[in-house]
């Protein structure tokens, strides 16, 4: 899954990344590919998780050695992330996910040999805790206070950067900008068999049924198009909104039209046989899905949201963006997708650029100065 790395040989560093479980989503697949990327360099790698669990777990490397914290609540992290600190001394902790992000760095704090820490958020914190106010309360007063604690402080894209350095009262500017990696995603040997004989064309998004990827809209434009045209919309995750979204598609009659599958070991299998790829999300760190598909030279639509998609996309270059929560302007822009002329090589090109190797290198040059 991880791309080539060189093996730097001899005391190469301990690293540790921290995370609730392995779930499937983008923040997690940005730690399998570090995880390995690093034990590849020969690095000592530790995966400690409040809960060994999740869909990515099994796609790390045996190198990796997975910690498995057996806390059910953010209440019992410090006590037993603070005794791993104390027994396997790492030389570098990175955390990720607020509000788990602020308690590695009050379970730091007086350690005799503390890790090098760094703290690491994927989707834009003011938009996913809105609501309730009492959790908006802890997230703006917390942040401030262990944010600045931390060696450094990492976003997956530039308009996150500067919305963390706002919440967490940091100068302008010292929040470090790592895009996702973003590899070709795994397919089995049936490929676009996934499909079967479902019409085309074959419209794909992919992600956790979350209410921020508001699939909802997707489905809601998917109606319109399929009103006057054949074609299917899959939709590739697993999540709590999986209730409210078939009650949705049975209240639309595209019970035979939208299939939602689950989430996939092999997403490639998806994307080698769609023809339109759509992210129809409120808000996003960055989109990792939007650069798997143009790895497989798909056209992209994408709601211009808070903050990925616009850098992903290159302001339009590689993709259509369409406002957010418009299903009448989504619809007009899946429908010209189809009907226009791809290039598959540009969108691999660009997809290209995520690479790996790239990050790694940067997450290594931060956790190992």
């Amino acid at each position: 899954m991880t791309d080539a790395l060189p093996d730097v040989g001899g005391n190469a560093g301990h690293a540790a990344f921290l995370l609730p479980d392995m779930g499937g989503g983008g923040t997690e697949r940005l730690t399998v590919e570090l995880a390995n990327g690093f034990a590849a360099r020969g690095a000592r790698v530790d995966c400690v998780l409040m809960q060994a669990r999740g869909e990515f777990l099994p796609l790390l490397d045996p190198a990796v050695q997975v910690v498995d914290l057996a806390v059910p609540r953010l209440r019992h992290v410090p006590g037993a992330l603070r005794a791993y600190l104390k027994r396997e001394t790492p030389d570098a902790l990175l955390a990720a996910m607020w509000p788990l992000t602020s308690v590695a760095a009050l379970a730091t704090r007086g350690l005799a040999k503390r890790p090098r820490l760094l703290l690491s958020d994927h989707c834009p914190l003011l938009e996913q805790y809105a609501r309730p106010l009492r959790t908006n309360l802890s997230l703006r007063l917390t942040a401030p206070l262990t944010y600045r604690a931390a060696d450094g402080v990492i976003a997956v894209s530039q308009g996150l950067a500067r919305e963390m350095e706002q919440l967490a009262h940091l100068p302008q500017g010292s929040v470090q900008t790592i895009p996702n990696p973003v590899p070709k995603p795994a397919s089995s040997r049936w490929g676009a068999h996934v499909w079967d004989d479902m019409a085309r064309p074959h419209i794909l998004a992919v992600g956790k049924l979350k209410a921020e990827k508001n699939f909802a809209l997707l489905i809601r434009a998917f109606a319109r198009l399929a009103a006057d045209r054949p074609g299917t919309l899959a939709i590739v995750g697993e999540g709590q909104e999986r209730p409210a979204l078939e009650a949705l598609i049975r209240e639309l009659g595209l019970e035979e039209r939208v299939r939602l599958p689950g989430f996939s070991a092999t997403p490639g299998d998806w994307y080698l046989g769609a023809d339109l790829f759509v992210l129809s999300s409120d808000f996003e760190g960055f989109g990792n899905v939007m650069v798997e598909a143009m790895h497989y030279g798909l056209p992209v639509v994408a709601t211009d949201c808070p903050h990925g998609p616009g850098e992903a996309l290159g302001q339009g270059r590689w993709g259509t963006l369409v406002p957010i929560n418009d299903p009448v302007a989504l619809e007009k822009a899946m429908t010209e997708a189809l009907a226009a002329t791809g290039k598959p090589i540009h969108q691999r090109a660009r997809a290209g650029s995520f690479s790996a190797k790239a990050a790694v290198d940067a997450y290594w040059q931060a956790m190992f100065p």
